[in-house]
């Protein structure tokens, strides 16, 4: 099914670059953007804004539900074979794209592979690393190390690997291919974008309401009334930050029935979805003043009190990675200043790796 989708995807849009997806490029430019080009193929889209459910017809994939939670924590650490790549934070702070070998559960011999680097939206496909750099454009290296190489100059929101592709977003919110050598345009308009079985789900740059767009129909569905933050699918649910007076309220909306549903307390930051005993759980933080991250499983969000545990106070765990049952963690300050990271084993241990432990040099 994936390779279907990302097959008519590609061939459908490649044709036609569209602008169906609810906005146009920079302001101020008087040069039309990719995005805002070939405005007769947008009538080729029908546009729902009443969704009709069921809009999936199977609920996602362990692995699937993981890859959007890693999209949307733009992940800098995964594992491949026995060999962890990680960003580790300089005493400087400073930080670098690092590898570690894993022998006997431990991490062992670190090598810095690209330094002064950030590597977000990590990912790996045939001996090479991919990932943002920290001026935003697309870069890769061996997994070896060095032959380090610029894939896209463009300044990126985000960057996915999807069926043999990367998926790069560009500042301007234009969705780009990159295959091969060549780069086509997918889509315009978006703040925010995932490719997956189902269709493209994005964010529009115009009012942030969250979309499905599916190739194989040619339809572009609006799936929520209001902004919303980190849409992340688990299983058949896709839970969203909407954001109002008090701040952020976590909702959800079945894509299968159509139920939603809204927490009636407020946090400050998005969600940030981990796995929890044999299921998935979300890690929330409150408001101004608060000093813990409350944790609950999925399932019990919407009870009343909040079913959660407490973190460690004065520090702010930031999934930044997923592989199965192994999970990374950064750890910051309250304001936002990271300390450095935290690889969490399946049983709990945890092997932190601190930026006060760690100098240039």
């Amino acid at each position: 099914m994936k390779k279907r989708l990302c097959c008519a995807l590609l061939a459908l849009l490649m044709a036609a670059p569209l602008c169906a997806c609810g906005g146009a490029g920079r302001r101020g430019e008087t040069a039309a953007s990719p995005a805002e080009e070939a405005p007769a193929a947008a009538e080729t889209v029908t546009a729902i804004d009443e969704p009709a459910f069921p809009l999936l017809s199977a609920p996602f994939s362990e692995s699937e539900s993981e890859a959007m939670v890693n999209h949307n924590a733009a992940r800098f650490a995964l594992l491949v074979d026995n060999f962890y790549y990680t960003r580790g934070y300089y005493a400087d702070g400073g930080c670098a794209l690092v590898r570690y070998e894993v022998i006997d559960e431990s991490l062992h011999h670190r090598t810095v592979l690209v330094d002064d680097c950030g590597a977000d939206y990590l990912t790996e496909t045939g001996g090479r690393l991919y990932y943002l750099n920290s001026a935003h454009t697309v870069e890769s290296v061996s997994t070896g190390g060095g032959d380090v190489r610029e894939e896209l100059a463009l300044r990126c929101r985000s960057l996915q690997l999807y069926d043999g592709a990367l998926l790069a977003l560009a500042e301007d919110g234009t969705l780009l291919s990159l295959r091969g050598g060549e780069t086509e345009t997918l889509l315009g308009g978006c703040s925010w974008a995932f490719a997956s079985s189902a269709g493209v789900f994005y964010t529009a740059l115009s009012d942030g309401r969250v979309h499905l767009y599916r190739p194989e129909a040619r339809t572009d569905v609006t799936l929520t009334a209001v902004a919303a933050e980190t849409p992340t699918v688990i299983g058949q649910t896709l839970y969203y930050l909407a954001r109002e007076g008090d701040g952020g309220h976590l909702c959800a909306l079945d894509l299968i029935d159509g139920t939603s549903r809204r927490m009636a307390s407020a946090v400050s930051r998005a969600p940030d979805f981990i796995r929890l005993g044999s299921g998935w759980g979300v890690r929330l933080f409150g408001l101004v003043g608060e000093t813990q991250q409350r944790t609950a499983a999925c399932e019990a969000l919407f009870d009343e009190p909040l079913v959660s545990t407490t973190a460690e106070p004065g520090r702010l765990f930031v999934c930044r990675g997923l592989d199965g049952d192994l999970r990374t963690d950064e750890i910051l300050y309250l304001d936002g200043t990271p300390l450095g990271t935290a690889l969490i084993l399946p049983d709990g241990r945890s092997y932190p790796l601190y930026a006060e432990d760690n100098p240039r040099n």
